[in-house]
């Protein structure tokens, strides 16, 4: 059964005449599991060399290798909503212009969203890149058996660009370092709470089902 996931419920509720504002947020399942190794019944040259012809077709960059140690070192730089799991934001504004609610994963690569606070309305403009370093070693487990294991360091940064209606501008950027099925918490932002963010497991299944 998957973990419960329990609803951090508004910070702070501003009011000021007929504007309301709350702010929700959902983090992450405590436990993600992730598969970071695979056994090939084919011989450690074979299975090297179809996996360097493969991932260099994908959208991976691969930055050094070592065949006489089994070793490779791949990046990928993009959107990182697929692979990473920052939990669920609800943002929830109301005034003369009506009711208004911005429901997105806090993983999401570019969001525009309202919020309230000290009763001002801000326009915010929030985005999340993600920086994957990857490493794989081949072992030879025998003359028709490879072991592959797949590590993963994920870089995440988030820019959040917060415009007060009426007023001026603020900016900010914060980056996080997790690894494959770890956990780490960007401060706070936004008159909101940390937001906990965690790997899917997708970037390590997506390299390894290219490895046969």
């Amino acid at each position: 059964m998957a973990p419960k996931r329990l609803a951090y419920s508004l910070l702070l509720i501003f009011s000021s005449g007929c504007a309301t504002g709350r702010l929700e947020y959902v983090p992450p399942p405590t436990i993600q599991r992730v598969e970071t190794s695979k056994i090939i019944d084919k011989p450690r040259d074979a299975v090297w060399n179809a996996a360097v012809a493969s991932l260099g077709k994908h959208f991976y960059v691969i930055n050094n290798m070592d065949k006489a140690s089994g070793f490779i070192n791949l990046s990928y730089t993009g959107d990182p909503e697929a692979y990473v799991d920052c939990g669920l934001i609800s943002s929830h504004v109301s005034n003369l212009a009506g009711p208004r609610t911005y429901d997105f994963p806090a993983s999401k690569g570019d969001q525009a969203y309202e919020t309230m606070g000290g009763g001002t309305l801000f326009r915010v403009h929030r985005t999340m890149s993600l920086e994957g370093r990857i490493n794989l070693i081949f072992e030879d487990l025998g003359s028709d058996k490879t072991r592959v294991t797949i590590s993963t360091r994920y870089i995440l940064t988030r820019t959040v660009v917060q415009q007060a209606v009426g007023g001026g501008a603020s900016e900010f950027h914060d980056s996080i370092v997790l690894d494959s099925g770890a956990r780490a918490s960007f401060p706070a932002a936004a008159g909101g709470q940390p937001t906990e963010c965690v790997s899917t497991g997708k970037l390590e299944r997506d390299v390894l089902e290219l490895i046969n």
